[in-house]
């Protein structure tokens, strides 16, 4: 397995060492649950709850030092950007979207040449203003949305960085910026720090001494939220954000499936018909349909798969794969093995078999706050009978 880089991201070293067990789900000094990234294997990486995992998304902006240093009243300013991937195990990055906005204005997207970065790599991307139309400080925010696929799986998060362009008597130039120098996405310990451009003659070069200058960069979760890049983009759900870490209440199984958050080394909670994990099986719940005092109906049972349904949390949604070849019903929607991933919202019902669509259900609940789901309860209907072994 590789070995992830130390403390990245603000997950406490001794998280990255309870980790390293295979099987562990807390950590046995915080206590807190490990939850693991999507590309776990590859990456050795762990996610807060925001789920990004600072192994693999490690962008960095940079101001290139063939930045101009002055501009005149009513003229635009060309800012030559650089884009590069700092992951250290090897993850491409794809940049998807960029957008500026200027002081109150509305934010435009930049047409992009390219979009793979590949780690340790770097593309330029030059973004023109509009015309500075006076003296004094112009506002600039350099908003772009970065993605990390694994096999079918796809994570994208937003990164901002603001600037304050001062247009100085003659056309000098001074950027000011917030340094995060905590590391991307930590969200403290800032600094203003400024980069003077200035002209000598004929010469022109930067304060910071010729070298392209990084700029600070930060987590733009309500960003993402609001242009629906993460979390739900419609219903009474809109808008919010499913945790990471969001507690599962498993209900009506029986002897029931231990509450709590994803914790698997691949962040996907599998149900079906084989086995629990528990009883030396691959599913983390077994699903079988019984009838009302708990006998298994053996010929409806094995019309569900072995590995019928993997549930995770993806951009801030709860997702299902379907992998069972007769399919699931989620809401009014067949979902077959073959379709592309479902999103499972507030008040949904999940059908395991939509040929019977009574004999086994699962409803969802969610409860969130502040914009945040952190607690979904998972109901089995018919419920099992209390004590009633998986």
């Amino acid at each position: 397995m590789v070995t992830p880089v130390a403390n990245p991201g603000g997950i406490a070293p001794c998280c990255y060492q309870h980790a390293v067990t295979a099987d562990a789900i807390f950590c046995g000094e915080c206590g807190k649950p490990l939850l693991r990234c999507m590309a776990h294997e590859e990456c050795g990486g762990l996610v807060g709850d925001d789920g990004c995992c600072n192994v693999c998304v490690r962008p960095q902006l940079y101001l290139d030092k063939d930045a101009v240093t002055e501009v005149k009243t009513g003229g635009v300013l060309v800012l030559p950007l650089v884009f590069y991937n700092a992951s250290g195990v090897g993850r491409p990055l794809f940049i998807t979207d960029v957008w500026v906005r200027e002081g109150e204005s509305a934010r435009r997207k930049v047409e992009l040449p390219w979009k793979r970065l590949d780690a340790g790599g770097s593309n330029r991307l030059s973004v023109q203003t509009g015309a500075l139309e006076r003296q004094g400080r112009h506002g600039i925010e350099i908003t772009f949305a970065a993605a990390t696929n694994y096999f079918m799986r796809e994570e994208r998060f937003c990164f901002t960085s603001s600037l304050s362009l001062e247009v100085e008597q003659g056309g000098s130039l001074v950027i000011n910026q917030t340094i995060n120098s905590s590391g991307v996405g930590a969200g403290s310990d800032t600094v203003y720090a400024p980069i003077r451009l200035e002209s000598q003659g004929e010469t022109r070069k930067a304060a910071v001494g010729g070298q392209a200058a990084e700029l600070g960069l930060q987590r733009a979760d309500n960003f993402e939220a609001a242009q629906g890049i993460r979390g739900y983009t419609e219903g009474p759900l809109k808008g919010v954000v499913v945790n990471r870490g969001a507690r599962i209440i498993w209900k009506g199984f029986g002897d029931e499936a231990p509450s709590g958050p994803i914790t698997t080394r691949d962040g996907i909670f599998a149900i079906g018909r084989g086995r629990s994990v528990r009883l030396g099986g691959d599913n983390q719940l077994q699903l079988l349909v019984t009838d009302a005092a708990g006998a298994v109906d053996e010929q409806l049972s094995q019309a569900i798969s072995r590995r019928h349904l993997e549930l995770f949390i993806q951009g801030g949604r709860l997702c299902a794969r379907v992998t069972g070849q007769a399919g699931v019903m989620i809401g009014d929607h067949k979902h077959g093995a073959d379709d592309a991933l479902a999103v499972i919202g507030n008040g949904d019902i999940v059908r395991v078999l939509p040929k019977y669509p009574e004999a086994l259900a699962l409803q969802i609940r969610m409860r969130a706050n502040y914009g945040q789901v952190e607690e979904i309860t998972v109901t089995r209907v018919p419920a099992m009978p209390e004590g009633m072994p998986r």
